[in-house]
């Protein structure tokens, strides 16, 4: 009996290795890197930060403008030196899984161009390992608000059904890091449902909430939106200011960094949130190039679950759901009112991306219901499984596709975005898997 116990204890943490370990093969299946130029700084920093000892990328920009020019806008110079466009909170926390890389290619005295080839294949992996993480991490959150075998249901949509897959593990993006901060904090807003006074837990939510905002700015939404969870399940003035005390300290360090840098608190690049919000509501929700309820249409179920919540009036004993939907909504209306809604060149809604863990924790209180229903659950499991087609087609065959470049930039003629009969998820189904990188990257890392 003892034994059966045992087993039924540490079977959660058995299953969450093994998601881990299958999220992290399935995102390298494709065995490519599907980036962009805003990913190079993150993938760049942490070598310069081991091999220069400094947070600027002087040492990589000659070979940046000789081999990738179409990419120094992601390293402007600033004061005669060239830092990166982008926060570097996710990069500066990833740099010592870079040590035994970077002990290598000092001893064989590679050059920057040699370096940015491995940074290169680097950055998938560890853009992979990431988002397997958080879908681990997912899968321990889910087990808290359900039984165990629809948290596996949930798990595996968030991993495999979503932009997860497709933007989180293939490349350094801000979101993977994000979405691996919100769901700790998630976690450990929900262990506060357990005990009130739980002063660590205040300060762990506080500490992931602050890490996601320093990770991506954008995710200083979360930071309100656990606070509000907190206030409204009447927690004390002591859990209060144990959540404050992480968000506080790392948005001083962030504003210092983007002081000392940039001379702008915000940093770079100064985003503009003055778009029009209907249109891009429309857009970021259901275009045929970036909607939400296009690339993961299971997503709609999220819907289900607040109807559910709201009809049990559960959210005062419930923060975990209440910073979810607060989370969700709001970064929904910020992302439609930027004028570049779709977020540049990339595969879906890659700009709600941070808000994935959000949306998949709202189906939780509906999937009971869901399971009970033979009708409902044939519904979920058809949007489950095309949601986890549209990724496998992205993951495997965007990158030949083509689509935001030709006939004309997307950047250019942005109604593209509303094109349903040439869209990215029908011309890469035409266009059919890439798998040829690999083959390019082994033949340059031989070359020198």
């Amino acid at each position: 009996m003892k034994q059966a116990s045992g087993d039924t204890r540490h079977r959660p943490a058995r299953f969450a290795l093994l998601l881990f370990a299958f999220s992290f093969v399935v995102y390298n299946l494709n065995f490519q890197r599907i980036a962009s130029g805003d990913t190079l700084p993150a993938s760049l920093l942490p070598f310069s930060i081991l091999l220069e000892r400094t947070i600027n990328l002087d040492f990589f920009y000659p070979a940046v403008r000789e081999h990738a020019p179409q990419h120094l806008r992601a390293l402007p110079i600033v004061s005669g030196h060239a830092y990166s466009e982008y926060p570097i909170a996710l990069p500066i926390l990833l740099t010592p899984l870079y040590v035994p890389a970077a002990v290598y290619v000092t001893a064989a005295g590679w050059s920057p161009a040699q370096v940015m080839v491995l940074a290169g294949v680097l950055e998938k992996l560890t853009a992979s390992l990431i988002a397997a993480s958080s879908v681990a991490f997912f899968y321990l959150l889910a087990i808290r608000l359900i039984d165990e075998k629809r948290a596996r249901w949930l798990a595996i949509l968030y991993g495999f059904g979503t932009a997860t897959w497709t933007i989180s593990g293939q490349a350094l993006w801000q979101h993977g890091g994000s979405q691996v901060a919100i769901i700790l904090a998630l976690f450990f807003l929900d262990r506060l449902r357990e005990r009130a006074d739980d002063l660590q837990a205040a300060l762990l939510v506080g500490l992931f909430a602050g890490l996601g905002a320093a990770i991506r700015p954008t995710n200083t939404l979360f930071v309100a939106a656990a606070f509000a969870a907190l206030l409204a399940s009447s927690r004390g003035i002591r859990l209060m200011a144990a959540f404050w005390l992480f968000p506080v300290l790392t948005s001083a360090v962030t504003v210092a960094y983007n002081l000392g840098v940039f001379g702008a608190v915000q940093g770079a690049p100064a985003l503009s949130f003055d778009g029009n919000l209907w249109r891009g509501l429309a857009g970021v929700l259901f275009s045929p190039a970036r909607g939400l309820f296009v690339y993961s249409p299971v997503l709609l179920f999220s819907a289900a679950g607040v109807f559910s919540l709201f009809r049990r009036r559960e959210w005062p004993a419930q923060p975990v759901y209440l910073a979810a939907l607060v989370f969700a909504v709001s970064q929904v209306v910020l992302i439609a009112t930027w004028r570049v809604w779709w977020g540049g060149h990339c595969y879906g809604p890659r700009l709600l991306s941070d808000a994935l863990p959000a949306f998949v924790v709202l189906m939780a209180p509906a999937m009971e219901t869901i399971f009970r229903s033979r009708t409902l659950r044939a519904v979920f499991v058809v949007l489950l499984t095309f949601s986890v087609f549209v990724q496998a087609v992205g993951a495997f065959c965007y990158s030949a596709s083509m689509w935001d470049e030709k006939p004309v930039s997307i950047g250019e003629r942005p109604g593209r975005l509303w094109d349903w009969t040439d869209n990215p998820i029908s011309r890469s189904v035409k266009a059919g898997p890439r798998l040829g990188p690999v083959v390019v990257i082994l033949d340059r890392l031989r070359s020198g």
